[in-house]
């Protein structure tokens, strides 16, 4: 267990990053604030991204550019800690809405890419244009510049021992001057079966400043989180088969083709037998949930007042109310408060009465905030939906990660319930990304949770896990 001043140090940490980010607030909005100290689980949590997003099916997408994505891993270096890129394409999507863990996975990464044409387009749809797309793909060849340029260290993982060393051969060739501080192809097994401790000592023994990791997905995500408190990594990405297209093993599509959208059919047209079902699966999952998402927001009333976010601190919880629209430049200002909130251990009760329309940008803030409540064990509610703001939360998989009630003194009994009553693990959701360390209990005390599980709370993580391995058609876990 960490000391009263170790907890001190880490939250002292944390306020310091957010007054870096968002200069005077910090000193504002902390005068009439308790304090409390964080664990160290909580302070490898980041500030969020400065980008808005856009809620795909559930799924927070960052309105970003590859520049904009290539100046962030150079602030996430010099800033150290562990940060996690996804570059997520419609398979993340359709996914993520049968996967839990990987939709959480999603949630608390520290910024998603749109990896595929469908979800610009979707962007665009409700309103809310992302810049590009930005794939692995092409990602990969520019952090390989930017190592020959800055020295940035760079370690290579996963794919076949062969297409690795002809991604390496390329970037070398490619981009003289490259730092590749390793590069290691484990065998290929499920997550469970993976000598994790091997990969981990791999990556340490090259203390890289940049990770990539192709095992596909939702493998390489999940990978990522389940390690997140081991790996001592600036930036983590998730790359699929970007060393495949490197070395020569896949070819990609003719710009043309990337471009408007059609290298599914390209490679489908290489690889019919693997990916045919895939993109069919795929588009079958959006024509089934896209139009009911886009409904659902389109339906909602816009206001023609000024929109205005007010605060209010009860205690250990932070009430914010938001009236007009909760759509636009008041996302920024509500990311800043959360995060405040979060630095100084404060839950959050987020009042949506005075509100008739809520954004795609906002519904995309509140799923990866909420998920990363949930990582630091605080409580994030809202309250007064109107009922078309609550068939837009739900169309857009937004319902089931956010917590509400009908009104603010509601929000406020139940926390003050679950603050007599702590909540180690929610295992139904948040916490499936611990499913290789669950039934370990230093490892609960690794993590920086303060007590002990109940024999009740391991039963039920036992029994999620042999339901979710059953379901995947893996062998149920031996018992311990």
């Amino acid at each position: 267990m960490p000391t009263f001043n170790e907890q001190a140090d880490c939250a002292a940490d944390a306020v310091e990053e957010v007054s870096g980010l968002y200069g005077s607030t910090l000193e504002t909005a902390s005068e009439h604030r308790p304090f409390r100290g964080v664990t160290p689980l909580e302070a490898r949590t980041s500030a969020p991204s400065d980008s808005s997003l856009v809620s795909v099916l559930g799924v927070p997408i960052d309105n970003v550019s590859m520049d904009d994505v290539l100046d962030k891993v150079q602030e996430w270096i010099h800033e150290g800690g562990f940060h996690q890129i996804a570059t997520a394409n419609t398979d993340f999507l359709i996914n993520s809405i049968v996967d839990d863990e990987l939709e959480e996975v999603l949630s608390r990464c520290d910024m998603v890419l749109a990896d595929g044409m469908p979800l610009v387009w979707t962007s665009i749809l409700k309103g809310q244009r992302l810049k590009e797309r930005v794939t692995g793909s092409d990602m990969v060849p520019r952090l390989a510049e930017l190592s020959a340029r800055q020295g940035y260290r760079m370690f290579l993982l996963g794919s076949t021992p062969q297409n690795l060393a002809g991604a390496i051969a390329w970037m070398e060739r490619e981009h003289p001057g490259v730092n590749i501080a390793g590069s290691y192809s484990p065998a290929f097994a499920s997550l469970d079966a993976m000598d994790h401790d091997e990969i981990i000592a791999q990556i340490e023994m090259a203390n890289p400043d940049i990770l990539l990791v192709a095992f596909g997905n939702p493998k390489q995500e999940k990978w990522l989180s389940m390690q997140r408190n081991r790996l001592s990594v600036p930036v983590c990405v998730g790359v699929g088969g970007s060393f495949d297209f490197l070395a020569g093993a896949v070819r990609r599509a003719p710009g043309w083709m990337q471009r408007t959208g059609l290298e599914w059919f390209y490679r489908v047209v290489q690889e019919p037998s693997r990916l045919a079902n895939r993109y069919f699966k795929n588009a079958m999952g959006l024509a089934m949930h896209l139009p009911m998402e886009l409904a659902t927001v389109a339906a909602q009333v816009k206001q023609y007042s000024l929109p205005q976010l007010t605060l209010e601190d009860t205690g250990s919880v932070r009430v914010m109310r938001v009236s007009g629209n909760f759509t636009g430049p008041i996302t920024k200002r509500f990311a800043q408060e959360t995060q405040l909130a979060l630095a100084n251990g404060a839950n959050i009760v987020l009042d949506l009465s005075g509100s008739t329309y809520v954004g795609s940008d906002a519904l995309g803030l509140l799923i990866r905030i909420a998920a990363r409540f949930r990582y630091c064990r605080r409580e994030l509610w809202l309250t007064g939906l109107r009922p078309l703001v609550i068939r837009a939360l739900r169309t857009s998989r937004s319902g089931a990660a956010i917590r509400t009630a009908p009104k603010v003194a509601d929000a406020l009994r139940r926390i003050a319930v679950s603050a007599v009553t702590p909540n180690v693990m929610e295992f139904s959701r948040g916490f499936m990304v611990a499913r290789v360390e669950t039934r370990s209990i230093h490892r609960f005390r690794e993590r920086g949770i303060a007590s002990r599980p109940t024999v009740r709370q391991t039963k039920l993580s036992e029994r999620d896990l042999r339901f979710r391995r059953l379901r995947e058609g893996l062998p149920a876990p031996a018992a311990d």
